[in-house]
């Protein structure tokens, strides 16, 4: 009886949650977003198995010797830079992950202003040729009494393999590396231990080896079955939660409600009080008064932001008018609606990897990326009952097969495989899309009327036909004088696809607030890596590249995303008296964006911002017929808000990094431990930026190349600038690093001191381009400099077009580009009062159309050029239908 109850009622709860009662509609969103939850949850912990694969079986070989590694237990004779001990072993699998070497540390003095202490771990093969090598930090040796290196590769059984730790000579901790019995670490993979060149065959150094092997198909449906199976049970559990909450305490929400919001408000003040002992009273994290004062207002401005989100917390939360529609739509548009902004999100991630890939390697991936997630987001304009039907579910089931199939016969290593995996992905995505708006155009009623209908419409605009003509004719130069470039066409036929997408004015508003919604989404995954992995430097790459090894980069994306916050910053204002309560959330996005922008000091994000901030505040306007003190207000506001954020965002790229102490440094960049970062640096090094550097570094970006090297004050340091990325095809035309000492700057020629380049040498090669520029276009991206190498830095979108494709096609992306303006401009003064995120079209037109001066941006895979393609196809379109 009792479990027949239990049945029961769980069958009642999932009936009153997908029925289409009353209750059922009311908290559809809600039942949505727990849905969501839930599934994302279990969506990622099964990708972490397959295709990550970073769920493994371990098999894990452990001394015996030593129950604990006890410090004492491990005594041993101290270990310096000249000593060396080099130990033999056989490995007994095939994928070595991790070995844990017992020794011990004892650190004589705290270093807080330099280097942290390290040692090298080095692992050889039978050939004494290092295959890996990891650095250490001696605080977490002398704290756990062992070392851990993670090689994570593949080795030979039965095969000699050699490691070793390696002393810096300016050390000056004092280490010491045990050894013990061979017997009595009964261990197979244990062999010859070489003490200063003397061979030892009775003892071995003290280690843990942990070997790893990928899941069988067998083991991968277990855990997926186990993952669904946890992830219904916790739903439930939810559910009934939720449902407990509804029938018990509903009533008291708003007393409940403003119970939890005061407590994590006290929470937030006590933890910004705690950061603000640690930070500015007791300065840990070094500096002069200037960085005090800087963290002091950073922490305030977070306070207020936190205190504000939940004081707005009931706004948001306020019920919203009953829909009509039923609760299953309800349900299903909010997860077309999820699915299609997380998909756009990781688009942009994506793209933010393209254009950070120094390899090639890396641009097929993330290709590979781009592609699907655009087809998933596609196929999210249209209605569910569109797209989940047999035909649907027979082709994903032809591709799953066809995928195993094709799987099976790569060869190679991860990389290739890799690569194979995204290949099939995109067949199945694209397959899946192209089928079911073939099904959708074949299901027409009156097929022949209807085309009949929207041909006679599109000659009557006259605008939209020259639009899309012209953009025909310029895809067809582009493949003629391709050459080599396979872009081309991702720039084209995967967009054209939108094109086919629900033509209303409902769906297209959806489809923007998504899109923009996604692009935000982005940004918040940049800014997350950007906390853990990527701090500030103060010597050399004092520009804050982000995730970015270059600040041209950082500045073009940076500066699409500010286009999107500040499209629906202004979209949603019009012409609100409380600007900071109503458009709080955007308000906050747009400093956050700003922040960013500014410690990147990308003049080319300096000159789009402040265009686009101009052209969004002259066309929202006239949309909404706003006088001069009004502009002026909310300007103001702006101006207010991300000033007194910047110390905010400046305050938790200076602390996040330092306490995590995680850096990621790319390849390209320097690797010098004088000046760079390294895993345990203290958070108190002078390697992080500091206020007054910041500062003078500003500012004298906008002097001549002596003035700002003189503003900074840090002589030749200050004038060496890292080049901007390259995009050359396939490859990376390099990267260019000019500097200038104080014998060159006396030598300089006497007419550029007088008057100075402020294009860095842009005009230069922008002649260049003109020059070159012929009818049939040219192979390469851009043309060579006087040493014969293709320029590194200078580009230009338009001119570049032109040189590529041809005179015919540069004319053609010239107006190609003026009417994608007009149009947008037209788009927003037409539905702009009622619908206000039809301004984002504008915003994206206009960032592309000023990042295009001075960097290369047409293209799919940079995310200017992919906003900027993707608003193309929606403004070639007219809508049929107005939003309800």
């Amino acid at each position: 009886m009792k479990q027949n109850r239990i049945f029961f009622y769980i069958k009642d709860l999932i009936a009153c949650t997908f029925s289409n009662s009353e209750h059922a509609r009311t908290y559809a969103k809600r039942n949505a977003v727990l849905q969501i939850i839930v599934a994302t949850a279990a969506f990622i912990l099964m990708m972490r198995v397959f295709p990550m694969g970073l769920v493994q079986n371990h098999v894990l070989s452990r001394q015996n010797a030593y129950e604990n590694p006890a410090k004492a237990q491990l005594a041993g004779e101290p270990f310096g830079a000249a000593d060396k001990k080099l130990q033999t072993v056989y490995f007994t699998q095939d994928h070595l992950y991790r070995v844990t070497l017992y020794m011990g540390c004892t650190l004589l003095q705290k270093k807080t202003n330099d280097s942290a202490e390290s040692v090298l771990f080095r692992l050889y093969d039978d050939g004494f040729s290092c295959i890996y090598e990891e650095e250490a930090d001696s605080r977490n040796i002398a704290r756990n009494g062992y070392l851990t290196a993670e090689p994570d590769l593949d080795v030979v059984k039965g095969q000699a393999y050699y490691y070793e730790i390696l002393i810096s000579n300016e050390s000056s901790a004092v280490y010491t590396l045990p050894v013990g019995d061979r017997a009595a670490l009964a261990q197979a993979e244990n062999a010859v231990l070489y003490i200063d060149g003397i061979i030892n065959e009775e003892v071995s150094l003290v280690a843990d080896f942990d070997y790893t092997r990928p899941l069988t198909p067998a083991g991968i449906l277990l855990y997926d079955v186990l993952i669904m199976a946890v992830a219904a049970v916790v739903y439930l559990l939810l559910l009934m939660l939720v449902q407990q909450y509804d029938e018990r305490f509903s009533h008291e929400a708003l007393r409940i409600g403003r119970i939890v919001r005061c407590s994590a408000a006290v929470l937030g003040v006590l933890a910004s009080a705690a950061l603000f002992v640690w930070a500015v009273v007791l300065n840990s994290f070094g500096g002069e008064v200037w960085d005090r004062l800087f963290f002091a207002a950073g922490i305030v401005a977070a306070d207020v932001w936190l205190v504000g989100f939940l004081w707005r917390v009931p706004r948001t939360l306020r019920p919203k008018k009953r829909s009509k529609m039923p609760a299953a739509s309800i349900l299903w548009l909010t997860w077309r609606n999820y699915i299609q902004t997380v998909c756009f999100g990781l688009l942009f991630y994506a793209l933010c990897q393209y254009v950070n890939a120094d390899r090639n390697f890396y641009h097929y991936t993330n290709t590979r990326w781009m592609l699907i997630f655009l087809a998933v987001a596609l196929l999210m304009n249209y209605h569910e009952k569109q797209f989940v039907n047999k035909l649907s579910l027979a082709w994903l089931v032809i591709g799953f097969a066809g995928s195993v199939y094709y799987y099976s016969f790569v060869q190679g290593d991860e990389n290739e495989l890799l690569l194979a995996r995204l290949t099939c992905g995109v067949v199945v995505a694209w397959g899946l899309l192209v089928l079911n708006i073939l099904r959708i155009i074949v299901q027409t009623p009156e097929l022949a009327a209807t085309c009949a209908q929207m041909t006679g419409r599109l000659l009557r605009d006259r605008q939209r036909l020259l639009y899309g003509v012209l953009w025909i004719v310029f895809s067809l130069l582009m493949y003629a004088y391709r050459y080599e470039k396979v872009w081309v066409f991702t720039a084209t036929l995967p967009f054209a696809a939108f094109l086919f997408s629900p033509n209303t004015l409902a769906s297209n508003c959806r489809f923007l607030r998504n899109f923009s919604n996604g692009i935000l989404l982005s940004f918040a995954l940049v800014t997350y890596f950007c906390l853990a992995h990527r701090p500030h430097h103060y010597w050399m790459l004092y520009r804050y590249g982000g995730m970015f090894h270059t600040v041209a980069c950082t500045g073009m994306y940076l500066a699409v995303v500010f286009g999107a916050a500040l499209a629906k910053l202004y979209g949603k204002l019009k012409t609100r008296k409380r600007m900071l309560v109503f458009c709080f959330p955007e308000y906050f996005v747009t400093a956050c964006a700003v922040g960013f922008i500014l410690l990147s000091m990308s003049r080319t994000a300096f000159l789009t911002t402040t265009v686009t901030v101009a052209a969004i505040v002259a066309v929202t306007a006239v949309a909404y017929h706003k006088g001069a003190v009004r502009i002026l207000a909310e300007l103001g506001m702006l101006i207010a808000v991300c000033l007194a954020s910047f110390p905010m965002v400046f305050t938790a790229v200076r602390m996040v990094p330092a306490v995590v102490n995680d850096p990621v440094r790319y390849e390209i960049e320097f690797q010098d431990r004088s000046f760079m970062i390294y895993e345990g640096d203290p958070v108190d090094s002078d390697k992080y930026m500091t206020v007054r550097r910041f500062f003078a570094t500003l500012f004298g970006r906008f002097q001549t190349a002596g003035g700002g090297q003189e503003a900074a004050g840090d002589g030749g340091l200050t004038g060496r600038e890292a080049g901007v990325l390259a995009y050359a095809g396939n490859k990376l035309a390099g990267l260019e690093r000019r500097s200038f000492s104080e014998g060159e700057e006396k030598s300089g020629n006497t007419e550029q001191a007088e008057f100075p380049d402020i294009s860095n040498g842009r005009f230069e090669i922008f002649a260049d381009y003109i020059n070159a520029i012929r009818f049939g276009g040219h192979p390469k991206m851009g043309p060579e400099d006087p040493k014969g190498d293709e320029y590194a830095h200078a580009h230009n979108s338009y001119l570049q077009v032109a040189y590529n494709f041809g005179l015919v096609a540069g004319l053609l992306f010239l107006v190609l580009c003026a009417l994608a303006l007009w149009r947008a401009v037209r788009l927003f003064l037409d539905y702009g009062s009622r619908y206000s995120i039809v301004l984002i079209p504008f915003s994206i037109v206009v960032v592309f159309g000023f990042i295009s001066l001075t960097e290369w941006a047409y293209h799919p895979c940079i995310p200017a050029g992919f906003g900027f393609i993707l608003m193309q196809m929606l403004l070639m379109r007219d809508c049929e239908g107005t939003a309800k």
